[in-house]
């Protein structure tokens, strides 16, 4: 009889056949590079398990891993409102596995990189929108409904969907991205026995990046 080591090399051997190593091509070696160096400068999202039926926890257990994994999920180190964004986000998903729901919805507002609560918020908002949308374009396609029901769901997307980019001009007016707020000041001043100086004073608001310099 075959002992359980030998078993188990067995199953072992058969599972590495069925992996097929495949050589990357440059671009997908440098796209691959680069996603290795953006998760070297972020933790990732917290991640969900089945600890009962339909009772779920998050899966790390070290509070000193478990915290930097809130934080940059939701903006914010309070428990509580981690805890509440992040189940008012799920439950505008109908679906039955709330492990994946809440995997996918830390995912998804990790991924949007809330700073604070402010921006925790509206990215709930967001990610809610967004759901809803994806939902009643879902049911806009249902076989043997009125014509009247697929137009409505579609008509319901399409006003979610403008209520989606103004949420999102929203969160980059409070990031500091919106429009260039530019002011030009000419002056000319002359020093006795100087020369005249001219000059032009460009200012921008916050997160344009570095002022050209003139």
């Amino acid at each position: 009889m075959e002992t359980q080591k030998k078993r188990e090399s067995k199953t072992k051997k058969s599972q590495s056949k069925k992996i097929k190593k495949t050589e990357l091509s440059q671009l997908e070696q440098e796209a691959l590079d680069k996603w290795r160096r953006r998760d070297k400068e972020r933790i990732g999202p917290l991640k969900f398990k089945k600890v009962a039926d339909k009772t779920v926890s998050p899966s790390e257990e070290n509070p000193e891993k478990f915290w930097p994994q809130m934080m940059e999920t939701t903006g914010s180190p309070d428990f509580d409102f981690f805890q509440t964004i992040i189940g008012q986000v799920s439950n505008t998903l109908q679906k039955e596995d709330s492990k994946e729901v809440l995997n996918y919805t830390a995912a998804i507002m990790h991924g949007l990189k809330p700073q604070d609560e402010t921006e925790g918020v509206l990215i709930a908002q967001m990610v809610g929108t967004h759901n809803l949308i994806m939902e009643f374009m879902k049911r806009a396609v249902l076989q043997g409904q009125y014509m009247e029901a697929g137009n409505d769901y579609t008509n319901r997307a399409s006003r979610l969907m403008n209520i989606f980019i103004k949420q999102l001009e929203t969160l980059q007016k409070y990031r500091g991205k919106s429009a260039q707020q530019k002011m030009v000041v000419e002056h000319v001043h002359i020093h006795e026995g100087g020369q005249a100086v001219v000059g032009q004073i460009d200012t921008k608001s916050r997160g344009d990046g570095d002022e050209s310099k003139k």
